[in-house]
């Protein structure tokens, strides 16, 4: 097909529970029978996504943890990470140490994927690590200095899940100041009032990894749906862009199109209606 559509999961393919509906699913099938090439781009990592996605059967490569892998979801693989530079990656470690601030530093060592923490610094940060904590696609490794425990493998990213806006914010100013990061920062999506806030290599994005995977699959153009800022790079280099109602109002701005929201079954909707427009 010349088309790959991709879409975000969090607020956009998924629903308020965090799960893909039995609407969604069902108008989905046929459609990926009669050949809609369906890809992820997701922050999530292949602790969640794996699950996630199985009831889609998905062949497509995903996009994971906002572009630094490209994942094998069928056969449970990483096909591509682009990890931080070295000094980079230290100079993360050397911001963590001297604030005392807690992360998890995401790791790839043989081709698996680690996570690497040393307390718990909150509760949303607790609740976020316990979902995801017993994934065997996804190690968790608790340990006294993150730089002796990332020596030997490529760390891909920091993720430290905060209490609150004010503590992104500041942290957020702190690690975008380091030459060679790019960051993020938002609410968590299932009302928890805690912040996320994502640390990746400068250059690696949503739209970057999938420039890889049009390469791989053959497709042409992109049409993208997404609700958050990671989600505006990609939709920079589709053919037609989708935000659900209930984006970000820079993801809005970017899109050339608004559609329903996700509690809606907005993206499967929208496919049903349009994907055979763009074969």
């Amino acid at each position: 097909m010349s088309t790959l559509f991709v879409t975000d999961l969090d607020g956009t393919l998924l629903g308020a529970d965090a799960r893909i509906s039995q609407e969604s699913a069902a108008l989905l099938h046929p459609m990926l029978d009669e050949g809609l090439q369906l890809a992820v781009a997701t922050a999530r990592s292949p602790a969640t996504v794996v699950e996630l996605l199985r009831p889609l059967g998905l062949r497509t490569p995903a996009v994971l943890m906002t572009g630094t892998m490209i994942y094998d979801v069928a056969h449970t693989r990483c096909l591509a990470a682009t990890p931080l530079a070295r000094e980079t990656a230290a100079a993360v470690c050397a911001v963590l140490e001297r604030t005392g601030q807690e992360a998890l530093a995401y790791s790839v060592k043989g081709g698996h994927l680690y996570v690497y923490y040393k307390e718990f610094a909150c509760d949303f940060e607790r609740s976020f690590v316990s979902s995801r904590i017993h994934s065997p696609y996804k190690t968790f490794v608790q340990v006294e200095h993150y730089p002796e425990a990332l020596a030997g493998g490529d760390t891909l990213m920091f993720l430290l899940a905060l209490p609150g806006a004010e503590e992104a914010r500041a942290f957020y100013d702190i690690f975008s100041a380091i030459p060679g990061l790019i960051c993020y920062y938002y609410s968590d999506e299932y009302g928890s009032g805690g912040c996320l806030l994502e640390i990746y290599p400068e250059g690696c994005t949503k739209a970057s990894a999938l420039a890889r995977v049009m390469e791989m699959t053959g497709a042409r153009r992109i049409v993208s749906f997404g609700d958050n800022i990671n989600d505006v790079p990609m939709f920079r280099i589709s053919a037609e862009s989708c935000a659900v109602a209930n984006a970000v109002p820079e993801a809005r701005a970017a899109a050339t199109c608004v559609i329903g929201a996700n509690t809606e079954n907005g993206v499967a909707r929208w496919l049903a209606e349009h994907w055979r427009d763009w074969q």
